[in-house]
């Protein structure tokens, strides 16, 4: 009777220890438009980059090359067919920024997304930024280093810079003998690449983001 208490008490729990999805507590109406900007890598040394991003408290820590291009493609991934949505490549937005920057008065966080809105004709922009991507060392079960991934994901109203919604995901893979409530992250007993641990974290994270309306 107690084995059976115990397991009825684990898998209530299950379901509520494995749901992270930050979000603002206040309800805006939904963006018809929004443009998807290339992520950022977290600058070292405490720079800013293109601006401070909302999510201060992740730790930075180590980004392999090439993962913010990843990131951007998981998320093209993830969002394809869905109306409402204008991806911007790289080359495009470094082009738009030199732009927002010589023009600007007073750079601020508000005012680039201000002009970032109305240079690309969206309602909102959807700005991420990687703080880490470390990948896994060893395989199979001979892990010496587990896979390490941070990211986030701000949604900004163009018309004021106000945030709609942000969300944010920040996991170093441990084993599940040290935390039973994460097998279903994981998927099983597997140690995760820091690709398919990003993949993971990146549906959790948009499970509820404000998807367009459409027109």
């Amino acid at each position: 009777m107690r084995k059976k208490f115990w397991l009825l008490t684990f898998l209530v729990w299950l379901p509520l220890a494995c749901t992270h999805a930050p979000r603002n507590s206040e309800v805006y109406p939904r963006p018809k438009t929004i443009a998807v900007l290339p992520f950022e890598a977290a600058c070292p040394g405490g720079e800013t980059g293109y601006f401070t991003c909302p999510v201060q408290s992740i730790i930075k820590g180590e980004i392999v090359p090439g993962a913010s291009e990843w990131m951007d493609t998981l998320l093209r991934e993830k969002l394809a067919g869905k109306p409402g949505f204008r991806f911007v490549s790289r080359d495009e937005f470094e082009a738009l920024w030199g732009e927002v920057l010589a023009e600007a008065v007073a750079p601020s966080r508000t005012e680039i997304v201000k002009a970032l809105g109305q240079a690309l004709g969206t309602e909102a922009i959807l700005y991420g930024k990687v703080f880490r991507f470390r990948e896994r060392e060893g395989r199979g079960y001979a892990v010496k280093e587990p896979a390490s991934v941070a990211f986030a994901l701000v949604l900004f109203r163009s018309s004021d810079g106000r945030i709609l919604w942000k969300g944010w995901f920040d996991e170093t893979q441990k084993p599940l003998s040290e935390n039973l409530f994460k097998i279903r992250l994981y998927g099983g007993v597997r140690w995760l690449t820091a690709q398919q641990l990003a993949e993971k974290g990146l549906e959790r994270v948009l499970s509820d983001f404000p998807y367009p309306e459409g027109e």
